[in-house]
């Protein structure tokens, strides 16, 4: 693909500082980027790398200073600029084509909506609806009575259990599982005694989901995720868990079996949350924290078990004094018990 600097300050919003018909042919970072590339300033420091690579053209703040022979684009977000970029060299994506494909298993009572695509070897069963413009990639299982609103895409592997509903335009990546049994059971003289689980699973508008994420039915009632919400991969999202709108949720973060979770709540990667837990919205949960307890609208917490996150920053930085602390208390104890002898 190519494209010329002029087209991408249009594309952006931005105003052009060089040659307006300099060729830029993709998308790169400074440290790898090469003649023809476009790269991302977003900061001073970014900045005079960028300078100094090869990069073709730069995108940078309004108030960035000359860029030595090269175009530079000014534009007041940088970062939202860039995207617009990336989401251009991107292009379309290669999915599989509108139709049913081969092998794939569509049972009787299941609605299609128009243009929508369903890879080889898929099975959509009984009851099942696909909105407009749905596109599920080879292998994908919808089970019986699910929902799934339009423009949904569904990657390779994706698993969704009978009765789960998915809202308009979510994308679930490869070995996706929404609607597992959540984890429950009761101890009894002939074993552990399985709770069934009835309920279901209610995902929101514009949600992401990542690879080999999980949403576990609830028992009863609905286990939801609100729109705008995105889920990195290997998350685990347990049984009866509300999510709020617009949320983050990263990397090996598990979040226990009725946790409430408001809007626009952030909860950094590997990220543990005790079961029954209130986080109120706005709320910043810092990475390997332990949240054991309800959180206040706002708060920044870190540590475990999860706290004001300056109040853990003194206990570790008074942790990482323990050594010379002890020293000094063993050369005290030194000199009481050499005082008291005199």
């Amino acid at each position: 693909m190519q494209i010329s600097s002029a087209d991408i300050a249009i594309l952006v919003g931005g105003i052009l500082d060089g040659k307006p018909d300099a060729i830029i042919t993709g998308a790169a970072g400074v440290d790898d980027a090469e003649t023809g590339d476009v790269v991302l300033a977003e900061d001073v420091k970014y900045f005079a790398k960028a300078v100094s690579s090869e990069a073709s053209c730069i995108i940078a703040h309004s108030d960035s200073g000359p860029a030595a022979g090269k175009c530079l684009i000014r534009v007041a977000d940088p970062v939202e600029a860039f995207i617009k970029v990336l989401e251009t060299f991107k292009g379309g994506e290669a999915g599989p084509d509108l139709g049913i494909g081969y092998g794939a298993v569509i049972e009787q009572g299941a609605l299609l909506g128009q243009d929508v695509a369903v890879g080889a070897n898929c099975f959509v069963g009984r009851g099942a609806s696909l909105g407009a413009g749905c596109v599920l990639y080879p292998g994908v299982y919808v089970g019986r009575d699910v929902a799934i609103g339009e423009g949904c895409v569904l990657y390779p592997g994706v698993v969704v259990y009978p009765k789960c509903k998915l809202g308009k335009h979510v994308i679930l990546h490869a070995g996706v599982v929404i609607g597992a049994d959540g984890f429950g059971y009761k101890p009894s003289p002939q074993g552990l005694m399985k709770f069934p689980h009835i309920g279901t699973v209610e995902i929101g508008d514009d949600v992401e989901i990542g690879a080999n994420s999980t949403v576990d039915r609830a028992k009863t009632g609905a286990t939801v995720i609100g729109s705008g919400t995105k889920i990195d991969n290997l998350v685990h999202v347990a049984h009866n868990v509300k999510v709020g709108s617009h949320c983050i949720i990263v990397a090996q973060s598990g979040v226990a079996g009725s946790v409430e979770i408001g809007s626009g709540v952030v909860v950094a990667a590997q990220v543990g949350i005790k079961d029954h837990v209130r986080i109120a919205d706005g709320v910043t949960v810092a990475a390997r924290a332990g949240v054991i307890g309800d959180i206040e609208k706002g708060a920044v917490v870190s540590g475990f078990p999860a706290r004001e996150h300056r109040a853990e920053m003194r206990a570790q930085a008074a942790r990482l004094r323990l050594p010379e602390i002890l020293a000094r208390l063993r050369d005290l104890e030194k000199e009481v018990a050499r005082l008291g002898g005199e």
